[in-house]
């Protein structure tokens, strides 16, 4: 994961919605998957401030440059983005260890069980309880996955399954 090419999802909703950033800019977000946090028995009896220090190594400032910069140079080949990072006026950079510190997400995903891709789509665990006939599952831990949409397809096929055992 961490070879220097990274995969990421891009958002610019300025496309579509210029409302959604002042006149003449764009407002875009990027979003690199990335491992949840390794989590540490050791770290269990510390305070909460104490271990996020520690869960920082593991999303070191110069592991986060070294991502910032392939992205931005991956972007920069792209007509009209050559120049990007000069135009930056404003950034926001959120980690595991962000997420983990500020929403209390043990691991660190905002996305459910994890976020790298041996936890995407069909390798998210099934909707259907392996040991209990009755309960389904839903959400962005269960397939079909994360994300709003995909929750809510979860949830309408879960549904659909729960109404038929009735």
């Amino acid at each position: 994961w961490t070879e220097g090419i990274y995969n990421f999802y891009l958002h610019c909703p300025t496309a579509t919605d210029p409302t959604a950033a002042p006149p003449n800019c764009d407002s875009i977000t990027i979003l690199v998957p990335c491992p949840t946090l390794m989590r540490k028995e050791e770290y269990s009896n510390l305070s909460k401030k104490d271990a996020i220090e520690k869960y920082k190594e593991q999303f070191s400032d110069e592991l986060i440059d070294q991502i910032r910069s392939s992205v931005l140079k991956r972007l920069s080949v792209v007509e009209g983005l050559e120049d990007i990072s000069e135009h930056i006026v404003h950034e926001v950079v959120d980690s595991p260890v962000t997420y983990c510190d500020s929403y209390n997400l043990g691991a660190g995903t905002p996305f459910g069980l994890s976020h790298a891709f041996n936890q995407l789509s069909i390798t998210r665990p099934s909707p259907q309880s392996k040991k209990y006939e009755n309960v389904l599952f839903v959400g962005a831990s269960s397939r079909p996955g994360n994300g709003v949409p995909l929750v809510l397809l979860g949830a309408k096929s879960v549904s659909q399954k729960a109404l038929k055992k009735l």
